[in-house]
């Protein structure tokens, strides 16, 4: 059951990667719900260039440099964050990356490289973070997750296992905190299509829908916040994803995510901001040579229509 409605003002957010994409419009986004915001990213250029733009603004931020791997990375954070501003209110794990490519064509210390970006970072920053969250009456986690926790992606396979294993773990940990006496704070999984960022140029999205923008996405999410969601996705047609999965055969499942181009939508990636590589098969086989480089921005831009 969602919470009631609440209010955001004076109150603190930190949002992982926030130099660029969906992270900065995330933090534009509850700035202008009247939060004062913590951007963090792994790198310093990025984060100067939210902070400055969010001050130019008129609103309350600070800027530090995390690194989602890096645990002393994420410790020095929470102390200059507990130095600074005294509490954290709101928790956004955005950071994250991609590769695409066909399984065996991409080095195996890439797709480690995934799993360590996309789903130990959010463990780690939450570790780190929650015991203060927990402290604010208003307490929320936000996990940015993707539509591809949902369903399969072909063509970026580590991407979508990272993000399933993103879902489940802010699922349990929904249920954990109200199992053990903190009722009072929520927990959202942000489940997205395809994003209109760099980080997914090139895809197609599947039939009937288009490519979200961060900032309609990062609007929706602070929605959800307020309202006290637990899942929210965007488009609606990705929540039809969990009803016919359950409902259909197998194979109908299969043959309704060809039709839809659930399963083609990374043939065309062109890597990070279009940057094609043509070194790699296209992974639904056509002709075209597309699948680019790995992705390392902490921004996590989710996005797929069914998976990515």
């Amino acid at each position: 059951m969602a919470r009631p409605r609440t209010r955001l003002t004076d109150r603190w957010v930190l949002i992982t990667g926030a130099g660029h994409g969906l992270g900065r419009a995330l933090a534009g986004a509850f700035a202008d719900a009247g939060c004062r915001i913590i951007v963090t990213d792994s790198d310093p250029s990025r984060i100067g260039m939210t902070t400055g733009w969010l001050s130019r603004r008129g609103n309350t931020v600070m800027g530090l440099e995390m690194d989602v791997t890096c645990p002393k990375s994420v410790e020095r954070a929470r102390r200059e964050v507990m130095t600074r501003a005294g509490a954290l209110d709101v928790l956004v794990n955005n950071a994250g990356i991609v590769r695409g490519g066909l399984f065996t064509s991409v080095p195996v210390n890439e797709h480690l490289a995934t799993i360590e970006v996309n789903t130990h970072g959010p463990i780690r920053v939450t570790h780190a973070f929650l015991p203060v969250v927990l402290d604010s009456p208003i307490a929320h986690l936000v996990n940015i997750v993707s539509a591809s926790g949902l369903i399969g992606l072909p063509g970026a396979s580590t991407y979508a296992a990272s993000k399933w294993a993103l879902l489940g773990f802010t699922e349990s940990l929904r249920e954990e905190l109200r199992h053990t006496g903190h009722r009072h704070a929520g927990v959202t999984a942000v489940c997205p299509s395809y994003i209109s960022t760099g980080m997914f140029s090139g895809v197609r999205p599947p039939r009937f829908t288009r490519l979200l923008t961060p900032a309609e996405v990062a609007r929706q999410v602070v929605r959800a916040v307020l309202a006290g969601r637990p899942t929210l996705m965007l488009p609606r047609a990705v929540s039809l994803i969990p009803l016919s999965r359950a409902l259909l055969p197998d194979r109908w499942s299969q043959k309704l995510g060809d039709w839809a181009g659930i399963h083609t939508g990374m043939a065309d990636w062109l890597g990070p901001d279009g940057a094609e590589n043509p070194t790699v098969q296209n992974p639904a086989g056509s002709s075209g040579q597309t699948i680019g480089t790995l992705e390392r921005t902490d921004s996590t831009e989710p996005a797929v229509a069914t998976g990515s």
